[in-house]
C-alpha cells in the first residue's frame, strides 16, 4: 500500500511539473507575440508629386523615414496603408537601400527606387509581406526609396526612366 501511495504522489508531482512548464512557455510566448499586436499609425510629413513629361500624374501623402530608427521600422507593424499614401526613405549612402526589408511588414507593397535626379529607376512590384526582398545592385546611387501599396505603380502610371518625383 505504501508503494502505491508513493507512486501516486510521484505521478501527481510529474503532472504538476508538466503543467507548470507549459504555463511558463505560454507566459513567455505572450512577450514574443507583442509585435503581432503592435499597430503604428501613419503620420503625414508632406506631399509627393509624380510627373511624367512635366505633367503631374498623381499626388500622395508621405511619411518620411530619415533617421535610422524610422528607416529600420519603415511600414512595419501596420495593418493597412490608404491608397494615396506612402513612405519615402531618404537615403544617406549609395548602399543603404539594401537594408530595407519586409520583415514584420503586413501589407504587400510596390517598392520604388529613385536616383539622385529624382527619376524612378526601378519598381519592385507586388512585394510579398514578411518575405526577404531580393537585393538589387544598381550601378548608380539610389537617393530615395518609396513604399506604396502593391499595384499602385501600375494604376498611377509610374514608369521607370520617365516618372520623376518632387515633394514638399
Amino acid at each position: 500500500m505504501k508503494k502505491i501511495n508513493i507512486f501516486f504522489y510521484l505521478i501527481l508531482i510529474m503532472c504538476f511539473s508538466i503543467n507548470s512548464s507549459e504555463k511558463i512557455y505560454y507566459d513567455s510566448d505572450i512577450f514574443l507575440d507583442v509585435g503581432n499586436s503592435l499597430e503604428i499609425e501613419f503620420l503625414k510629413d508632406g506631399e509627393l508629386y509624380f510627373t511624367n513629361n512635366n505633367c503631374i500624374i498623381k499626388k500622395i501623402d508621405i511619411e518620411l523615414a530619415f533617421n535610422d530608427t524610422e528607416k529600420k521600422n519603415g511600414l512595419k507593424y501596420r495593418s493597412d496603408l490608404k491608397e494615396n499614401r506612402g513612405m519615402l526613405f531618404l537615403l544617406k549612402n549609395k548602399d543603404e537601400y539594401k537594408d530595407i526589408n519586409m520583415n514584420n511588414v503586413r501589407i504587400p507593397l510596390d517598392i520604388v527606387y529613385i536616383n539622385q535626379l529624382n527619376t524612378v529607376v526601378f519598381v519592385n512590384k507586388h512585394v510579398i509581406p514578411m518575405k526577404n526582398i531580393e537585393i538589387i545592385n544598381f550601378s548608380y546611387p539610389i537617393k530615395y526609396v518609396l513604399e506604396i501599396n502593391a499595384g499602385m505603380s501600375n494604376k498611377w502610371g509610374i514608369k521607370e526612366g520617365i516618372t520623376k518625383i518632387t515633394f514638399k
